[in-house]
C-alpha cells in the first residue's frame, strides 16, 4: 500500500462529491467542534478485500440524502423521487468513493473486491462515538456535517 495521509482521503472525497453531486467539501480543522450530531442521520458501510481489506463508512444527516439524490438525478431536493432515492444515492456515492480511494491507496494494479453497500439509521450518540475515533475524519458538505471512517483489517 502506498503511504497516504488523511489529506488523500479529503482530496478524493472532495473530487467525488463535486463530480457526482455538485456539492462542495470543506475540511474541518483539528479541534473544531463544527460537526454537531444531527438529530436524524444515516450511516452507510462498504467492506472491501484484496491486497488489503477493511471497511469504509460515511455518516450523514438524513436530509442530506435527498439533496444528494436530487443533484445526482437532476431533480429538486423536495421531489418525491429524490427523497425516495436518497439512501441509494448515498450508497452509490460510497461505492464510487471506495473504489477511488483504494486506487489512491494501492495504485492501479491491485484488484479489490467491493461488498454491497449497506445503510442504517444512526443515532446522535453513535455519531458522537464515531466522531471520537482516530480513524474518523469530519467534513462539511454544503453545510451538512459528514463523517468518513476507514478501518483497515479483516474485521473492517
Amino acid at each position: 500500500m502506498k503511504t497516504v495521509g488523511l489529506d488523500t482521503l479529503g482530496e478524493v472525497f472532495g473530487e467525488i462529491v463535486e463530480q457526482m453531486a455538485f456539492m462542495f467539501v470543506e475540511a474541518i480543522e483539528e479541534g473544531d467542534e463544527a460537526v454537531p450530531a444531527p438529530s436524524e442521520c444515516l450511516i452507510a458501510h462498504l467492506k472491501f478485500g484484496g491486497e488489503f481489506s477493511g471497511k469504509l463508512s460515511i455518516a450523514v444527516p438524513t436530509e442530506m440524502c435527498a439533496e444528494l439524490a436530487a443533484n445526482m438525478l437532476g431533480e429538486e431536493a423536495d421531489d418525491p423521487d429524490a427523497i425516495a432515492k436518497g439512501t441509494d444515492a448515498l450508497k452509490e456515492l460510497l461505492n464510487v468513493l471506495c473504489g477511488n480511494l483504494l486506487t489512491a491507496f494501492a495504485g492501479e494494479d491491485p484488484v479489490f473486491d467491493l461488498g454491497v453497500p449497506e445503510s442504517l439509521p444512526f443515532s446522535p450518540e453513535d455519531w458522537e462515538a464515531l466522531k471520537a475515533s482516530p480513524v474518523t475524519v469530519p467534513y462539511i458538505v454544503d453545510e451538512y456535517p459528514v463523517l468518513l471512517h476507514i478501518n483497515f483489517g479483516d474485521d473492517g
